[in-house]
């Protein structure tokens, strides 16, 4: 691996990827995504690797997108610095790789990094994580597939709520809610998550591919047409009035003022 924004390791039939900007909390940036785009191909074409698991260095899993990247962009968010078909790009690669991919979730996951989250196969989440859907406090609508993923899991109409208020899940809420399979100590979450990848690593690996392919079939058929859609109201929602207040607000540090406009 080249790009040190994500670090890349195979032992035992287990690959750990691992987002790698801790001082950033993981941001989803331009490195970042090109580096989860070569690990993920990377893996994905390994043969010594049978289950993979994706983690964050830190105190963060991943903290969404990078706002200083933003700032520093242009006013449409179809090329803020970060290009959207990238990060799709990135989650339509994760969903097609045939092999297990379990997140290792602690700390905050944000935005992009909680859709991302909710791209893999299973998530194993420490008592300590936090999953927000913090695109509305800025005016933004949610990308990286959420609005896709999450109403598959938990409903429409929780997802709604849970997306519309931009208000914090924490880690008890999110398994009673099937987002993630197991709560586990903080400090237990990555030792948990190489247990049992090391079963899938010890098991019937095609039977496992042709599963997912089969989840993929059923569940994730339209995902292709979605994000056309996506990629049309992200780009629509950033240029409103309301997108530039909410970031206003965000660098200021204050409550943002929406108009509707």
């Amino acid at each position: 691996m080249e790009n040190n924004s994500v670090l890349y390791s195979v032992k035992d039939g287990i690959c750990d990827i691992v987002w790698n900007q801790p001082e950033k909390l993981n941001p989803m940036n331009t490195a970042t995504i090109q580096g989860l785009t070569e690990a993920f191909t990377k893996a994905g074409e390994d043969e010594n690797v049978r289950v993979i698991i994706v983690s964050g260095a830190g105190r963060a899993f991943s903290a969404g997108g990078d706002i200083g990247q933003m700032l520093g962009g242009t006013e449409a968010v179809d090329n803020p610095g970060i290009d959207l078909t990238d990060v799709q790009n990135l989650i339509r690669l994760m969903r097609n790789t045939p092999k297990p991919i379990i997140a290792a979730i602690h700390g905050p996951a944000a935005g992009g990094g909680c859709n991302f989250a909710l791209a893999c196969d299973m998530a194993i989440c420490a008592e300590n994580t936090k999953f927000i859907e913090a695109f509305v406090n800025i005016g933004l609508t949610p990308d990286t597939a959420g609005v896709y993923t999450l109403p598959r899991i938990i409903g429409t109409s929780r997802a709604f709520e849970f997306m519309a208020s931009g208000r914090v899940m924490r880690a008890d809420e999110a398994l009673q809610l099937g987002i993630v399979n197991e709560v586990v100590p903080t400090e237990k979450v990555m030792e948990r998550a190489h247990e049992i990848a090391a079963k899938y690593a010890a098991g019937p690996t095609k039977s496992y591919a042709m599963l997912k392919k089969m989840i993929n079939a059923s569940m994730f058929a339209g995902m292709d047409e979605f994000f056309k859609t996506e990629w049309s109201a992200v780009n629509e929602a950033s240029k409103t009035e309301d997108f530039h207040e909410g970031m206003k607000a965000f660098v200021e540090k204050r409550p943002a003022k929406f108009q509707g406009k």
